[in-house]
């Protein structure tokens, strides 16, 4: 799970009734999972293309990918600690909200202190909240249950994928342009994170 500490095996209370995956039991996290889906995936897409048409130069963008990486590179280290203390979608929710102002900074500026911000914290997020999913499924099943629900939340994901760079294609095509289609990115971003602090440990 991208360089995490091994988590602990699933509650002993689980285990012992011999609780299997129910997509019903993980229904507000495979909501939030899918928002992250639809929404990360139109700034992996469009963000170049925005600051592109914002006037960006060759540096920023080298930049901005250079921060993007190292963003990356520390995210395991980062937010281990938060994946291994909450059982229920408090790291989901939490890094959705992130991942949403991430996605709006350079929506409202231009700047290249908001567009270096904005990639640093996005490569910092995104592939931990892969993590925060399969820390979710460990830490409420037994391991004989993990293979289903980590497929789950794949399948879910992978659906957002698929929709997301043409929700905010389409929403680039009327007026406010890219901006607008990323600040909707934003938004399924935030909605995400809603629904994912809802999720509660079983």
């Amino acid at each position: 799970s991208w360089g995490t500490r091994p988590l602990a095996a699933a509650p002993m209370a689980a285990a012992a009734r011999g609780a299997g995956f129910s997509a019903r039991d993980f229904a507000f996290g495979l909501a939030g999972y899918l928002m992250f889906g639809l929404g990360y995936i139109g700034y992996m897409t469009f963000i170049v293309t925005l600051l592109r048409e914002q006037g960006a130069s060759g540096a920023t963008v080298v930049a901005f990918y250079i921060l993007l990486g190292c963003g990356v590179i520390a995210s395991s280290w980062l937010w281990a600690p938060l994946l291994q203390r909450y059982r229920g979608g408090q790291p989901l929710a939490l890094l959705n909200a992130l991942l949403a102002v991430a996605t709006l900074l350079p929506v409202l500026s231009a700047h290249p202190l908001a567009v270096f911000a904005s990639g640093a914290l996005f490569g910092a997020v995104f592939l931990s909240l892969v993590a925060s999913t399969t820390a979710l499924v460990r830490h409420n099943l037994p391991p004989a249950a993990w293979p289903a629900g980590i497929a789950a939340f794949t399948s879910i994901f992978a659906a957002g994928q698929i929709v997301g760079p043409s929700l905010v294609g389409w929403v680039a095509d009327g007026a406010g342009g890219l901006a607008r289609g990323l600040a909707v990115s934003a938004g399924v971003l935030a909605l995400g994170a809603l629904l994912a602090a809802r999720q509660r440990a079983l």
